[in-house]
């Protein structure tokens, strides 16, 4: 069992993040705000955020042992910032390729949660000026030695 470190788990998906997407900037944790946004150029090279989601307990892997000793799981929300939503689109896909089914230390493998979701962020006039494709992306923490 590896417990219940989700910062450690994080930093570890960040780092492969990091290393499978070398072309791309990595941002964990920005907040996507529209005045923050709306001072980006439009002509921007796509890059990607990750925003992080808590702990939840797995009622369906309970321990008799314990609560330390459960199957909890969290996930990691892909956000994609690029000028057009043709690319958001296609760097989703590319960066979901990449970590699709890659296993998480002391965990499971990256699985898709959801769908996928692409919006635009109009600018003052309210055409749009950037878009943002979404997936989420599960995984299991602290499933090594279940129910032991």
């Amino acid at each position: 069992m590896t417990g219940l470190d989700l910062i450690a788990v994080q930093d570890a998906i960040a780092t492969h993040v990091a290393s499978a997407l070398p072309t791309y900037e990595i941002k964990q944790d920005y907040v996507l705000d529209d005045e923050q946004i709306l001072k980006l150029s439009n002509r921007i090279k796509p890059f990607v955020v990750l925003r992080w989601h808590g702990l939840n307990r797995s009622p369906q892997n309970a321990s008799i042992a314990g609560a330390r000793f459960d199957e909890y799981n969290s996930a990691v929300d892909i956000v994609i910032v690029a000028p057009n939503p043709r690319i958001s689109r296609q760097a989703l896909n590319y960066v979901m390729n990449e970590l699709i089914g890659w296993q998480v230390p002391g965990g499971s493998q990256l699985t898709p949660s959801g769908g996928q979701s692409v919006a635009s962020i109009p600018d003052y006039q309210g055409k749009p000026h950037l878009y943002l494709a979404v997936n989420t992306l599960t995984f299991q923490v602290n499933s090594d030695g279940v129910g032991t």
